[in-house]
C-alpha cells in the first residue's frame, strides 16, 4: 500500500510556491509612481478606480487584473497578455491594444472611443455596453 502522507505534503508545497499566480512584487507601486510597466508582472494586480492616463504596459502581463473603473486614456498594451483582465466602466479612450492578447477580457461599459486593437487575440472578449467610435481592427 502507499503512503500518501508525503505526496499530500508535495502538493500542499507545489500549491504555496506555485499555485497562485501574482503580481511581481513592487510592481503595482512602481506603476503608481512612474506611470510605466513595461514587461512586468501584474498578474490579479488589483488597480480598479487607478489614474493611469498614457501609462506604459507594452509586453506587461496583466492575466485577472482589475483595471475596473480606471483612467487608462491614451494607454499603451502593445503586446501585453490581458486574458480574463476586467476593464469594465474604464475609460481607455485612445488606448493602443495592438498585438495584445485579449481572451475573455471584459470590456463592458467601457469606453474605447479611438481605441486601436490591430493585429489584437480577441477571442472571448465581451463589449457589452461598451462605446467604440472610431475603433481600429
Amino acid at each position: 500500500m502507499y503512503e500518501l502522507k508525503p505526496v499530500i505534503s508535495a502538493i500542499v508545497i507545489s500549491l504555496i510556491f506555485f499555485g497562485s499566480v501574482t503580481a511581481e512584487e513592487g510592481a503595482e507601486t512602481r506603476l503608481l509612481e512612474t506611470n510605466k510597466c513595461v514587461e512586468c508582472d501584474l498578474n490579479n494586480a488589483e488597480l480598479e478606480g487607478a489614474k493611469l492616463r498614457r501609462a506604459d504596459f507594452s509586453g506587461a502581463y496583466l492575466y485577472r487584473a482589475n483595471l475596473e473603473y480606471a483612467d487608462l486614456r491614451g494607454a499603451n498594451f502593445t503586446g501585453a497578455d490581458l486574458s480574463n483582465a476586467r476593464l469594465r466602466g474604464a475609460d481607455l479612450r485612445n488606448a493602443i491594444f495592438n498585438g495584445a492578447i485579449l481572451k475573455y477580457t471584459n470590456f463592458g461599459d467601457a469606453d474605447l472611443s479611438g481605441a486601436s486593437f490591430v493585429d489584437a487575440k480577441l477571442r472571448g472578449a465581451r463589449f457589452a455596453n461598451t462605446k467604440v467610435d472610431g475603433i481600429q481592427f
